[in-house]
């Protein structure tokens, strides 16, 4: 059984399509909490969790206050995925992360990674492109298994060959594209709340055609809809997918809502 679960609401970035903030300027209405590490265990033990990612909706896993603790309780699994920006955390702290969970079957952190230098910061704001690479390339050279993630947009995709080339230099194990709706016709600085020019890569619409009819729904991977999966939100609520968060699983008739496509046709999200 797999659990996505989202250590904590809190974040350094300032995405600007990020559902915490609005557009990128100004916090939206949400609670600033962190899983609790017991609640955590609580869970593991009772769906005999042995695989999990930690991700969520609203923050980002390495601003978690209690991060530590909560990988206490994940160090018996067989498989996990961390999801982060990656600019938060000392190098040093990578490297014990990367020797910390050595013997378990699979470990991967996904680094986000939007970018070259301040290309990388134009969408995700807050950020420090500096500090991500020296965290990533610690990890690596750690031992750990570290995976590129890149959305591309019309601002960064001049660097996409640039950005291949150094994650093939630094030793990440794989890039991957993150193709989805992350295009607001508002965008904002997150400090000055001046107006960004964040388009659509120029191939865009070749990938993501979800918008041209309400029936059409592009083929995503997604873990809640492929295999058998949990949501954790920071509250300690279990629910279907990350999409339905807050909400009660005992209260979730899941063929109901998925069958009435209440919920999948917004079931193209991936972390990041």
């Amino acid at each position: 059984m797999w659990l996505h679960f989202e250590p904590t609401t809190r974040c350094n970035a300032w995405c600007p399509s990020c559902p915490r903030n609005k557009d990128g300027f100004g916090l939206t209405n949400f609670v600033l909490e962190d899983l609790n590490p017991n609640r955590l265990s609580e869970v593991i033990e009772e769906y005999n969790i042995t695989q999990a990612q930690m991700c969520g909706n609203l923050g980002d896993p390495c601003a978690a206050k209690n991060i530590d603790k909560q990988l206490e309780t994940l160090t018996k699994l067989d498989r996990l995925q961390i999801h982060t920006n990656g600019s938060l955390r000392k190098p040093e702290w990578w490297a014990e992360l990367a020797k910390k969970f050595s013997h378990i079957q699979q470990f991967d952190v996904w680094f986000a990674i939007d970018g070259i230098g301040d290309t990388h910061s134009y969408y995700r704001q807050g950020t420090s492109y500096d500090r991500i690479i020296e965290n990533a390339q610690t990890f690596i050279d750690a031992g750990g298994s570290a995976h590129w993630q890149f959305i591309p947009f019309a601002h960064n995709e001049h660097q996409i060959t640039d950005c291949i080339r150094l994650s093939q230099k630094m030793g990440f194990k794989k890039f991957e594209f993150l193709r989805n709706a992350r295009y607001h016709t508002n965008n904002f600085h997150y400090r000055t709340g001046e107006r960004l020019d964040i388009m659509p890569w120029s191939q865009d619409k070749k990938f993501n055609r979800i918008h041209k009819t309400k029936d059409y729904v592009e083929p995503k991977n997604c873990m809640h809809l492929d295999i058998p999966s949990l949501f954790l939100s920071a509250s300690g609520v279990i629910s279907p997918c990350c999409y339905m968060a807050g909400t009660n699983i005992k209260t979730v008739d899941i063929n109901a809502e998925f069958s009435n496509n209440v919920y999948r046709p917004i079931c193209i999200k991936s972390c990041g």
